[in-house]
């Protein structure tokens, strides 16, 4: 009795996936927010001096931000148990994905303090000119936004390995065809000069991942309901 325990141990809610998962949402958003109106998009002077005038605001986004992938982190560790008695092998490819894509997010953001850093610090501040200074402002959101678009490939890949893992699953096929061609346009920033301008189309699309944590939330119910294969 005690050995089934330990080879079948509680699956995750999807009610509580869901959850987690619109949690993840709301922080993003949150930081977002927060951030909107600093950022001045090609004046690194304007950009610096907002910066240095809302220094607290700047690093509670940041902050927020970095929340906002430690929870993607608990969703990812949530979605493999959910998915693993599907497919355990694009359950573990999925998780990998996703894993990569938040680490390179959370380096981003820290990237994007080294502006703020040295603003801030008044020994720093002295050792630079201004122009050096909001040059390296400058510098740090730019690697911040490059960093992010290698993250972008990164969660297309783990889009479709669960987008193959709703297709094997009792969830709604439409839904899994949905992630599928989230995931192969998401791969479409693999080349900026490509992806960035289709970006507005992308995130549109990139709504399948919405879809599926309300499904979660509305319909709840038991894990092994959704895992079953929907083939005979």
């Amino acid at each position: 009795m005690s050995g089934s325990i330990i080879d079948a141990p509680p699956q995750p809610r999807p009610r509580t996936i869901g959850v987690v998962w619109l949690l993840y949402f709301a922080v993003g958003i949150l930081s977002g927010i927060l951030i909107k109106g600093i950022l001045v998009k090609g004046d690194a002077a304007a950009t610096a001096q907002n910066i240095l005038a809302h220094q607290s605001l700047f690093q509670a986004a940041t902050s927020i931000d970095i929340v906002a992938n430690a929870i993607y982190l608990a969703l990812t560790a949530l979605l493999y148990e959910f998915f693993r008695p599907v497919n355990r092998t694009y359950a573990l490819i999925a998780a990998v994905f996703s894993l990569a894509g938040c680490i390179v997010q959370i380096m981003a953001d820290l990237l994007r303090l080294a502006g703020p850093v040295m603003l801030g610090d008044t020994q720093l501040a002295a050792a630079f000119t201004a122009p050096q200074l909001q040059s390296a402002t400058l510098l740090g959101l730019t690697l911040f936004s490059r960093a992010y678009f290698i993250s972008y490939p990164l969660f297309a890949l783990f889009e479709l390995a669960i987008g193959f893992l709703i297709l094997q699953s009792a969830l709604p096929r439409w839904l899994g065809v949905w992630w599928l061609v989230s995931g192969t346009a998401g791969l479409l920033f693999l080349w900026p000069p490509l992806g960035t301008p289709l970006r507005a189309y992308i995130i549109a699309i990139n709504l399948a991942e919405l879809a599926l944590p309300i499904l979660l939330v509305i319909k709840g119910g038991d894990a092994t309901r959704w895992q079953r294969h929907s083939a005979p």
